[in-house]
């Protein structure tokens, strides 16, 4: 029997199938097809067989990094967190889908909550915490009803809750429903949010492993990061790494979409080239021209790239390029990248939480002068002002977000310089029309995405 998920979610086939397998099959309120299927399994090894230690230390075999854009080693910040002092430490599930474009997060929500709980209540049983919270954009009904009643579920039988297992663990659990600003992707930002404060990033040190939320050691990762936790605990770190590459071991959930024959999300490896990946999607609609990977912070690729490029945190940072949000956004001839570039960069500016002076102004500033560009009205100076202001906002950036904003124009002004030169010189722009028409499909959830401050 099909589960049904939101209209907008089409898992791809010919990926790997570890988080994904059973979604849309396996009905996920059931608890019991879920223990069927292995769940719980890595909790029970976690809390009855293992110490916190143990458990710290299999994440660590594993080279497990945080699949929510920086790649953070999960057993680092593990540690920290355990090791902080105070007797309250919490666990966060980051599910506010900062990038609405991104649908892993919503998939697994929607598709297979106890992955999703299961891997929170091993953090917490990792790092000694006693609360974990999984926060989801408010917007996401399904996914929202669905986590509920995974962990309703899993308190009953003694998964979650008081003495899990029969062991002297703890962990409460509950579901916050919060607006899905950009920022809180950000954890400091998610934080404040948390607290009942305006969305934004705080300066680090401290970082919330020492010092989080309510001033307790936090550890806070996407949805995505503990169903792999819930995944290598219920296998093993070894059969984790089998996958992947030396630095960047395991899977990844990736979405396509743009000019591509079936957008959806797709299970990779870590390494699989980005040619490849396009192909899951039944390949591009049209001749490809450039590949915006990571979000509305995307660096993008060209055509020539693709098949050299793997996808990998160290291989995509090498072209200037991140696995950020798991976007990856296929663009053909007929999209002009100036134009999109502007785009990705005017959602970045206007989802500024107004904290950082150089994110809140300088990102502005950047998108006037790519209008002034678009219109073959420039300033003398507005190509080498687009450089340099970035670098500074760059420098001087407070949260990742800020610091990742430039870079779809940024890499499009490095691959495609002939495209800008030509809007600023002539008015001509190379695509034909400056057209946006071929990415809208992934583009219209930005447009579309809920601004209020996360709160």
């Amino acid at each position: 029997m099909a589960v049904t998920l939101s209209p907008q979610i089409r898992i791809l086939d010919g990926g790997q199938q570890r988080l994904l397998k059973g979604i849309g099959t396996l009905d996920p309120g059931s608890l019991a097809a879920y223990r069927k299927s292995g769940g719980y399994k890595g909790l029970s090894r976690a809390v009855t067989q293992r110490s916190p230690d143990e458990v710290i230390g299999e994440m660590a075999a594993a080279r497990l990094r945080g699949r929510g854009g920086a790649g953070y080693p999960v057993a680092d910040k593990w540690r920290a967190a355990r090791s902080a002092p105070g007797d309250r430490k919490i666990v966060v599930a980051n599910l506010m889908g900062a990038d609405p474009t991104s649908l892993g997060d919503r998939t697994l929500a929607e598709g297979n909550p106890h992955l999703v709980l299961e891997g929170a209540l091993i953090a917490a049983a990792a790092v000694g915490a006693s609360e974990a919270i999984l926060a989801v954009r408010r917007d996401w009904t399904l996914a929202i009803e669905r986590l509920r009643a995974a962990v309703a579920d899993a308190e009953a039988a003694h998964l979650a809750g008081y003495l899990i297992l029969g062991t002297d663990v703890s962990v409460s659990v509950s579901v916050w429903e919060g607006s899905g600003a950009y920022v809180a992707g950000e954890e400091t930002a998610l934080i404040h949010a948390l607290q009942g404060d305006r969305g934004m990033p705080l300066i680090r040190p401290p970082y919330p492993a020492e010092r989080g939320l309510w001033d307790a050691p936090t550890v806070i990762h996407n949805a995505e990061t503990l169903a792999h936790v819930a995944w290598i605990a219920g296998h093993s770190a070894a059969e984790f790494t089998r996958a992947g590459t030396e630095a960047s071991p395991g899977t990844k959930l990736v979405t396509v979409a743009g000019a591509v024959a079936t957008p959806g999300v797709a299970e990779v490896t870590l390494g699989t080239s980005v040619e490849k990946i396009i192909n899951l999607a039944g390949g591009s609609t049209g001749t490809v021209k450039a590949v915006f990977i990571g979000g509305p912070g995307a660096g993008a690729l060209a055509a020539d790239e693709l098949s050299a490029t793997g996808y990998a945190y160290d291989e995509l940072a090498a072209v200037g390029s991140h696995i950020g949000s798991g976007t990856v956004l296929v663009t053909d001839a007929g999209t002009c990248v100036v134009a999109t570039a502007r785009f990705l960069l005017d959602f970045s500016a206007r989802e500024a939480c107004g904290k950082a002076v150089p994110c809140r102004i300088g990102t502005r500033r950047l998108v006037e002068a790519l209008d002034r560009i678009l219109a073959a009205t420039p300033r003398p100076n507005d190509l080498v002002l687009l450089r340099e202001l970035s670098a500074k906002i760059a420098d001087t950036a407070l949260c990742r977000l800020e610091s990742l904003a430039p870079r779809p124009m940024l890499t499009t002004l490095d691959r495609f310089a002939g495209e800008y030169r030509a809007h600023a010189e002539r008015g001509v722009c190379l695509a034909g029309s400056c057209s946006t028409d071929a990415v809208m499909p992934l583009l219209t959830p930005l447009v579309e995405a809920d601004r209020l401050p996360a709160s």
